[in-house]
């Protein structure tokens, strides 16, 4: 029974990878993006706890992506952003001072949309995986997970509306929440033009 699973569970991923076509993103076009974000930093493990307690101090996220092959693009992205002073903070509570965000991340993206919906030129999907740096009050690198969606606003697709969102998971975490560049989640609003 496990060997017709495991066949069964191939030749749908196969169905899915050969079903992919190019409407994403052509080999040597260029994706760029810049938006907001807001930082969910509050030391629990639900992506969509107290959104009114997110980071929004300084807002701000830009990327490059582009094709690495038939199925996959790479980006490269930097964001900003910070806590005020006894604003919610994780576990170790809220800091004394001003805290500034600052992350560098890159992502390995698999986009699916067209599987999904082959006739929704419109709409694409993406799954996202990579690794990452982030400083708030130290430095700390992350593995990253998480996907999202672009809607095209153009008929030729070089100008659309990416919302993403991506937890983040320190590689030198505290589980007690002792130091605040911790496990959180980032999620983001942006524009995008195809160059």
């Amino acid at each position: 029974m496990k060997k017709y699973f495991v066949a069964l569970l191939i030749s749908c991923f196969t169905l899915s990878v050969s079903s992919q076509g190019e409407r994403s993103l052509e080999q040597d076009e260029w994706l760029v993006s810049v938006g907001l974000n807001t930082i969910n930093s509050l030391g629990t493990k639900n992506p969509l706890a107290d959104p009114g307690d997110w980071a929004v101090k300084y807002p701000l996220i830009a990327g490059v992506e582009t094709r690495w092959n038939k199925l996959f693009t790479i980006e490269l992205a930097f964001s900003l952003n910070g806590f005020n002073s006894g604003q919610s903070l994780d576990a170790s509570g809220p800091p004394s001072e001003d805290i500034s965000y600052f992350s560098i991340d890159t992502a390995l993206k698999y986009y699916f949309g067209e599987a999904l919906f082959p006739d929704a030129r419109w709409l694409d999907f993406y799954a996202s995986g990579g690794l990452g740096f982030f400083s708030l009050d130290d430095g700390n690198t992350s593995v990253n997970f998480g996907g999202g969606a672009i809607f095209w606003l153009t008929r030729n697709q070089t100008f659309g509306i990416k919302l993403q969102g991506l937890g983040k998971f320190a590689l030198n975490h505290s589980n007690k929440g002792e130091v605040y560049p911790n496990n959180h989640f980032q999620y983001s609003l942006q524009a995008l033009f195809r160059l």
